[in-house]
């Protein structure tokens, strides 16, 4: 069936239907990730979003289903330039996969100059239609995309991840299996709520560290969540991942800017500034800091992109706060990020100690 992809500024990419046969709109990104793309369309963080991959033909190894980051579907839909119908192991071909979790899509897309396109114009929002005339181009730019994304991806009932170390409550705005994973092989013993949840909730689940988790939208949808930060950050040792790494910046008087170039891509080079070590780390978020103000806030750069030079990790210089706009759990990509949650477990144990150290003397 022939379909269409029509950006808001009025152009068309003509293709092959697949998967669902809904019309569908959102924010049209651009993924050059060349593996993990069942982590991809199942990652909370693409809630609202059409993801374009750029990879040649996608699905060549059939479909891990251990490689989900949620258990629904998130993006809005995904366009490919062409699929393989090979499976491994008993698997499903990647449209069947698609077609299962009900996402339209499109294939024989020139994806080529489609993420030129992009990189000229800036990211924008895209529908995947039956028809390319003008009313239907009309109708993208009228549509206004929802604010309320975080809301959408976020637990609704609080739940536990056991186990016997560390106490950490984590703030979902969008939460990946992959950060749950990592907190379970360090022993930490994770409760996850609702992203609305209070001061007062959190406090009484006695945390020894808060984990606000990366998430879609804009930071600056998210007032109320940016209030408890301000709160919180006065007793607890806080780590925040992509959005909620943006979250703690405004919380601490940082202005935030969208990016030129956004990042998505699973294998992308960050710098440590205090040593210099490149690490190769999953990306996945449009937003940055804007460098103006971090010379008069209380926070250091800690990494950095090494294509543009944009601020990848920070850290408070007086409380235990850090955060990262990277992906330190992967999932797709690198494993090189994992030494953030090592980081934050020392850091929360660096607290403890000195807390002890001060209860000796009192």
């Amino acid at each position: 069936m022939k379909r269409y992809l029509i950006l808001e500024d009025g152009t068309v990419f003509p293709g092959d239907g697949f998967g669902s046969s809904i019309i569908t709109t959102g924010q049209l990104v651009i993924s050059n990730n060349r593996t993990g793309i069942e982590q991809s369309v199942t990652d909370p963080n693409t809630e609202g979003q059409i993801i374009a991959f750029t990879i040649p033909s996608v699905g060549n190894s059939g479909i891990n289903r251990d490689f989900y980051e949620s258990i629904n579907s998130q993006c809005k839909g995904v366009v490919i330039g062409s699929s393989s119908l090979s499976t491994v192991n008993n698997s499903i071909s990647f449209e069947e996969w698609i077609t299962s979790l009900k996402i339209p899509g499109i294939k024989n897309v020139d994806v080529r100059a489609l993420s030129k396109h992009i990189a000229e114009h800036g990211e924008m929002k895209a529908s995947i239609m039956d028809t390319h005339d003008e009313h239907a181009i009309d109708q993208i730019k009228a549509l206004v995309l929802p604010p309320d994304l975080v809301k959408r991806v976020s637990t609704r009932q609080s739940y536990p991840n056991p186990n016997m170390g560390l106490k950490i409550v984590i703030v979902d705005l969008g939460l990946k299996y992959s950060i749950l994973r990592q907190l379970s092989y360090r022993d930490c013993n994770s409760i996850i709520v609702n992203y609305n949840s209070t001061v007062e909730e959190i406090e009484n689940l006695h945390p020894d560290g808060i984990i606000f988790s990366n998430g879609p939208g804009d930071p600056k949808d998210l007032p109320k969540t940016i209030e408890r930060i301000q709160t919180l950050q006065k007793d607890y040792p806080i780590l925040g991942i992509g959005l909620g790494s943006l979250l703690i910046a405004l919380a601490n008087e940082c202005q935030i800017i969208h990016l030129p170039q956004p990042h998505h891509e699973s294998s992308l080079a960050v710098k440590e500034v205090a040593s210099g070590k490149i690490d190769f780390v999953n990306h996945n978020h449009s937003y940055t800091l804007d460098q103006k103000y971090i010379g008069s806030s209380d926070f250091i750069v800690t990494n950095i992109c090494v294509a543009d030079g944009t601020i990848e990790g920070i850290r408070h210089e007086y409380l235990p706060i850090m955060g990262v706009l990277f992906e330190p759990e992967a999932a797709p990509g690198p494993t090189d990020g994992y030494y953030v949650f090592d980081e934050f477990i020392d850091l929360i144990e660096s607290v403890k100690q000195q807390e002890g150290i001060r209860s000796q003397w009192n």
